[in-house]
């Protein structure tokens, strides 16, 4: 098959040995690389990016094995929705599986939307590499993949995102030393303490588990959903936009409470106690729905977005949101430890419940470590 790309230029050749099992994969050659017939030149500008990444972390590059998913340079770096961009990437498919044949890493780190979905197929709303940078992945070829965002989204304003790709590549070493897998969200199989579709009694003998906690030192994590969720705007000027409400007092449990009688009741009466609680911009947007519909928030209330917020002060979009925050969670930002293991922010159609108690899991998760 030839290169379906009018007026392409380069051919190129793969860099690096993989010793320390990794395949850094890029999308297509830009000018330099073009010249010189590999990727990611030191000298380019997402090139440099990726070089200052590499040595940062005390590696070099011929540890990695470096490729692009189209082994060319398409005319003005346009590749991502332009009209040959599907042919490019099948076209450039048996090299990449020729390479993974050839090198066997034992982790790819993709860098870009185009990489990643090349070897995972993930594609549609949330599922690009905004949302699910720094998870574990599964691909197509049976090995585990590290989504990243592309040295070029960070030359482009984005540079604040830097320890960013350190972490991604920490994890991608970290995952090819230890031969880990990946794990996917457990929606037909969730644990044991996700209450999906409660009975009145189980909403009771959750406020009775709530009611015995140590209101000082334990934790009530909550969220609301609403029928405005990709609005906030429109859901903070509708107050009956609540479409349900979840809880959970401790990592791996949780409940989700429709908003309805008699579960509004006895969410009511929940969040009234005394216990200490966070969410995720709850300050500004969950509580005055909450209050606008009639429940009172008392004890201690933290918002775990602004406790992100000033831990990591230059992250911007996306790294405000709750699915990054627990990719990245840690003794800082460029250590790939004690992270959530799956993103989910996509099943919120597929499964609202899951969705839902995943929300109020995570922050359970992120309050059991210091940030």
């Amino acid at each position: 098959m030839d290169c379906p790309i009018p007026n392409a230029r380069g051919v190129l050749r793969p860099e690096g040995t993989g010793a320390n099992g990794v395949l850094i994969l890029g999308e297509a050659m830009g000018e330099d690389e073009a010249y010189d017939g590999l990727p990611f030149r030191p000298h380019a500008q997402s090139g440099s990016v990726l070089e200052r990444a590499i040595r940062k972390i005390g590696t070099n590059r011929e540890q990695y094995v470096i490729w692009n998913v189209v082994p060319t340079h398409p005319p003005n770096n346009y590749l991502e929705g332009a009209p040959y961009c599907s042919a490019a990437i099948e076209w450039g498919r048996p090299q990449l599986e020729d390479m993974i044949a050839r090198y066997r890493p034992r982790c790819i780190l993709a860098l870009g939307n185009i990489a990643t979905r090349t070897l995972t197929g993930l594609a549609g709303p949330k599922m690009g590499v905004t949302h699910i940078t720094g998870y574990v992945l599964p691909s197509r070829y049976g090995g585990p993949v590290v989504a990243c965002l592309h040295p070029a989204f960070l030359r482009r304003g984005k540079m604040s995102h830097f320890g960013v790709l350190l972490r991604c590549l920490r994890l991608a070493i970290q995952i090819a030393r230890e031969q880990r897998q990946a794990l996917v969200p457990p929606v037909d199989d969730p644990p044991l303490g996700y209450i999906l579709r409660p009975t009145r009694d189980d909403a009771y003998e959750f406020e009775c588990a709530v009611r015995e906690l140590n209101p000082t030192t334990s934790w009530l994590s909550y969220d609301i959903e609403t029928m405005y969720s990709t609005d906030e705007e429109d859901a903070e000027e509708n107050p009956d936009a609540i479409r349900s409400i979840q809880f959970s007092i401790a990592p791996g449990s949780g409940i989700y409470l429709p908003w309805r009688e008699p579960f509004m009741s006895i969410a009511k009466r929940i969040l009234a106690l005394r216990n200490r609680k966070c969410g995720w911009n709850n300050w500004r947007f969950d509580d005055p729905l909450l209050r606008a519909n009639g429940c009172t928030i008392g004890g201690e209330n933290h918002d775990l977005m602004w406790a992100w917020h000033h831990s990591q002060p230059d992250l911007s979009k996306p790294g405000r949101g709750l699915q990054f925050a627990a990719a990245m969670q840690g003794p800082s930002i460029t250590q790939p430890s004690h992270s959530w293991p799956w993103p989910w922010k996509h099943l919120d159609s597929q499964s609202p419940e899951f969705y839902g108690i995943v929300d109020v899991d995570v922050l359970q998760w992120m309050v059991s470590y210091k940030f």
